[in-house]
């Protein structure tokens, strides 16, 4: 009886040392800048029920060296490496060995409060949500700015658990994975994954598929996650010819995705209703943010998409969204005019 009883304990020792809440997955890419305070910050957590998994993407600086001195101090770190193939490829090589119930993707020059990971899971497993949001702050040049656009996106809806589609409709516009907690269920019963050829607007595809497959969505306000901006990002210079392109082939993959994995003519109907108007708003608010030499060609993608939309019996479109419609059609032509940037 003592050597059964001997043996049951093992087995629940065992069960809890694998017993990973929370995987933690950063993409490193000649990071060695800001490495080191991404990984104190996801070091020095108050919650402990987690693995680090960093994948290298073929960083050409001081990237692997330093992921392999943290790594020798906290055994929760796991390196990966590979051939440069852009940071989707980095996150689905870690989506695919990830053994945590959740899933966070935490940027190698972004970093977190001390309390990022208790905050997000809690809220899940009071909940039950398959995804969980707090707010994003910008750190430029070490200046931290909270309420911006994304925070403001994000709660933009009222209540702190919900899963209706005309709330996740304004949720999905933050755009971005970096301050969210995702369900490895459902990621990995959806077989969720990052589009490899993009490399800008990756994370409104992945965002968008989901937020719409999630059952309900949580929101907290008990931590930060801080987006670090910094003069040759991308989301702080206007947008060349390959962000452009990108940007447009992120949500021509998820026409795609609806077209081609949705079954149900019903829920089809609604995830197109919605998607129309998230394409609407997102092309609009893209407008001003082209570099000069694209501006045309963007102004010809745009309308060639907008009018294959049909806004009948959409209810996910509001009277701004439709002006918007409008306008990105022609059907205002004086609206391009106006731009200066379009004459």
């Amino acid at each position: 009886m003592i050597q059964i009883f001997i043996f049951f304990c093992i087995i629940i020792t065992m069960e809890n040392i694998n017993d990973i809440k929370i995987s933690v997955i950063v993409p490193v890419y000649n990071a060695s800048r800001y490495l080191k305070q991404c990984l104190d910050s996801i070091c020095s957590q108050n919650f402990k029920d987690y693995e680090v998994i960093c994948v290298d993407d073929g960083s050409e600086d001081d990237s692997v060296a330093i992921l392999s001195e943290y790594a020798k101090k906290n055994n929760r770190i796991t390196i990966v490496s590979q051939e440069h193939k852009g940071v989707s490829a980095a996150r689905n090589n870690a989506l695919d060995r990830a053994k945590g119930s959740y899933i966070a993707f935490i940027d190698s020059d972004d970093y977190v409060k001390k309390n990022f990971l208790s905050a997000l899971y809690s809220t899940a497993d009071d909940t039950g949500a398959d995804i969980v949001a707090c707010d994003l702050a910008y750190d430029k040049d070490g200046r931290k700015r909270a309420n911006n656009y994304i925070s403001r996106q994000t709660f933009k809806v009222k209540e702190p658990l919900f899963s209706t589609y005309q709330d996740k409709s304004r949720f999905v516009k933050s755009r971005v994975i970096s301050n969210k907690l995702f369900s490895a269920k459902l990621i990995n019963r959806n077989n969720i994954r990052f589009v490899e050829d993009l490399k800008y607007g990756e994370d409104t595809y992945f965002l968008f598929v989901a937020s719409m497959l999630a059952s309900s969505i949580a929101l907290t306000r008990r931590t930060t996650y801080f987006f670090r901006i910094n003069a040759s990002s991308a989301t702080y210079k206007a947008f060349d010819k390959e962000i452009v392109f990108d940007l447009i082939k992120s949500l021509d993959n998820i026409n795609s995705y609806i077209h081609s994995e949705v079954e149900n003519d019903d829920i089809k109907k609604e995830y197109f209703d919605l998607f129309h108007s998230f394409a609407i708003n997102m092309f609009y608010s893209w407008i001003r943010e082209v570099a000069e030499p694209y501006k045309t060609e963007f102004k010809s993608m745009v309308e060639e998409r907008m009018k294959k939309i049909n806004l009948e019996h959409n209810d996910f479109v509001d009277s701004k969204t439709r002006r918007r419609y409008e306008k990105l059609t022609g059907t205002y032509e004086s609206f391009w005019n106006k731009l200066a940037i379009f004459r």
